[in-house]
């Protein structure tokens, strides 16, 4: 093309006229995902978004505020690529004292989010094709990260008890890496019973394969005390615990950490040196004065509280506008349901209507590596203020209501 033409031809008409970019094979994987990685506009019935509208942000200040004024010049070289010493420490006495699970400060590595730690995992204690153990419906974006990396998904399926796993534990090769959702898993919200956790470790200490437990949603139960979790019942040790703090804070805070071995700590902070250096060093200073403070504790608290009402407004309000359209499946924890839609309605098309009037959901085939028996869409309710609850479950009402007139 001649210069002057280029000259007059915009940034957008040139990249798409050049040609395709040679990528990696990785890079071809991740340019092929698609994945959709969310949205930060809050509205009905946005899943997995805390009550954004309840954080202290005065508290969160006041912590940045002292940390700015005192400590933020003798921070500001690199830091210890395992994390920040004191919000180690402070992770570890919250795990102690809320989820009945002691471990050793040096255990933890802190990464920036939950999805970093899983990439971490995977690079580091598996090869490209090896299998790893996935629930299906499990989460999207996490399987896309692991075909990504080319690992081979070896999916099972999800009854009352959790992942249902039994069948392919003498598959040749055994799977290299397990990803479990042991408290709560997403998106149907089942707990993995104990017989299986116990059998999944025996069955990862016989094969030198290992578990990444994603804490999910933990913190948010309502009924009875927080579920311990699978690592404090490790005795083989082969669980790595994952948690974060994006949504019993907020997501873009991007901390997240690991509960590691003692065999597999020095590798992972090798990792972390080399691949990021560091977690900002700013942002786990002033997130360990919020833990240390007892702030973390009565937020998780009044949280707690505060979604246990709006989860009952929720299913009550519900009931009232459905006319029988859909049902909903709430389960005694986490920060969504599941809503079960009639025979014959298409869950994506209800999802597609439904955005363009407002009410945020996600399809439940999103999660789903098979057909699932029914069509539903999840649903969050801890991010809805109670004067924007019925008119968005009308509205949702609604456009079930003209789907299934079209049926």
């Amino acid at each position: 093309m001649p210069r002057a033409a280029l000259a007059g031809q915009s940034a957008t008409d040139a990249g798409q006229n050049a040609e395709a970019p040679r990528l990696s094979r990785a890079g071809a994987r991740f340019a092929a995902t698609g994945a959709n990685i969310g949205t930060s506009e809050v509205r009905p019935f946005l899943p997995n978004a805390p009550a954004y509208d309840k954080f202290p942000f005065g508290l969160w200040q006041t912590c940045a505020n002292r940390q700015a004024r005192h400590s933020f010049r003798a921070g500001m070289g690199y830091a210890d690529p395992a994390g920040y010493a004191p919000l180690r420490r402070a992770i570890a006495e919250y795990l102690a004292m809320h989820r009945g699970d002691r471990c050793d400060p040096e255990q933890i590595v802190i990464t920036p989010g939950g999805h970093t730690a899983f990439m971490i995992a995977t690079l580091l204690l598996t090869d490209p094709g090896d299998g790893v153990l996935f629930e299906d419906p499990g989460p999207l974006i996490a399987r896309k990260l692991f075909e990504s990396l080319d690992r081979r998904i070896v999916s099972v399926p999800v009854d009352a008890d959790g992942m249902d796993f039994e069948h392919v534990l003498q598959a040749v090769p055994p799977p290299r890496l397990v990803f479990a959702m042991p408290s709560r898993h997403h998106p149907l919200g089942r707990t993995l019973s104990l017989a299986r956790r116990l059998r999944l470790m025996d069955w990862a200490q016989a094969n030198a394969a290992w578990i990444i437990e994603d804490d999910y949603d933990s913190e948010f139960r309502y009924t009875g005390r927080p579920l311990p979790s699978m690592r404090s019942i490790d005795a083989p040790g082969r669980v790595l615990y994952v948690g974060t703090f994006s949504k019993a804070l907020f997501p873009a805070l991007r901390v997240g950490y690991f509960v590691l071995p003692p065999a597999l700590v020095q590798v992972f902070r090798n990792a972390m040196a080399l691949m990021f250096r560091s977690v900002p060093l700013e942002t786990q200073m002033v997130l360990a004065d919020f833990i240390a403070e007892g702030h973390f504790a009565t937020h998780l608290r009044r949280m707690r509280d505060l979604y246990t009402q709006r989860r009952h407004d929720f299913i009550e309000t519900a009931a009232e506008v459905s006319d029988g359209r859909f049902q909903i499946d709430s389960p005694d924890s986490g920060m969504n349901v599941i809503t079960w839609l009639p025979e014959g309605v298409g869950e994506r098309r209800i999802h597609a209507k439904a955005q363009t009037m407002g009410v945020h959901c996600y399809p439940l085939s999103d999660y789903c590596l098979q057909p699932y028996p029914r069509s539903a869409l999840i649903l969050g309710f801890t991010c809805v203020q109670p004067h924007l609850l019925r008119p968005g479950l009308q509205t949702l009402a609604q456009v079930i209501a003209t789907e299934q007139r079209q049926v």
